[in-house]
C-alpha cells in the first residue's frame, strides 16, 4: 500500500471542496449568506468573540451542508439511483440536520445581531 502525502491529503479535500461548491446550490447560499453576515459584522463592528460565534455557527451550517451531500452521493451510488424507502428516510433525516443547523445559525446571528438593529 503506497504512503498517502500530506500534500496529496490536502490537494484531494481541496478538490472536494472544489467540486461541491461547483455542483452544490445549497452550499453555495450557505457560503454566500455566511460571507454576508460576517461582512455585516464587520461593518457593525461587532466584538471579536461574536465574531468567533458567528464563524462557528456558519462552519457548522457548511460542514452539515458538505457531510448532507457526501451522503447523498453515497446513497444514490450505492443504491444505483432507485427509490428506496430507508434511503429516502437516511437523506431526510441529513437534510433535517442541516436545516437544524441553519435554523441555529439564524437565532445565534439574530441573538448577536439584535443589540446593533434594534437599541
Amino acid at each position: 500500500m503506497q504512503k498517502r502525502s500530506i500534500i496529496n491529503s490536502f490537494k484531494f479535500a481541496i478538490e472536494g471542496l472544489d467540486w461541491a461548491v461547483k455542483n452544490q446550490r445549497n452550499l453555495r447560499i450557505h457560503i454566500l449568506v455566511g460571507a454576508g453576515v460576517i461582512l455585516f459584522g464587520f461593518l457593525l463592528k461587532i466584538s471579536f468573540i461574536k465574531m468567533a460565534i458567528l464563524f462557528l455557527a456558519i462552519i457548522f451550517v457548511i460542514v452539515c451542508e458538505i457531510i448532507n451531500t457526501a451522503l447523498e452521493l453515497s446513497l444514490d451510488f450505492i443504491n444505483g439511483k432507485k427509490y428506496h424507502p430507508s434511503v429516502k428516510v437516511v437523506k431526510d433525516i441529513v437534510a433535517g440536520a442541516v436545516l437544524f443547523a441553519a435554523l441555529n445559525a439564524v437565532i445565534i446571528g439574530l441573538i448577536i445581531f439584535y443589540p446593533y438593529l434594534f437599541d
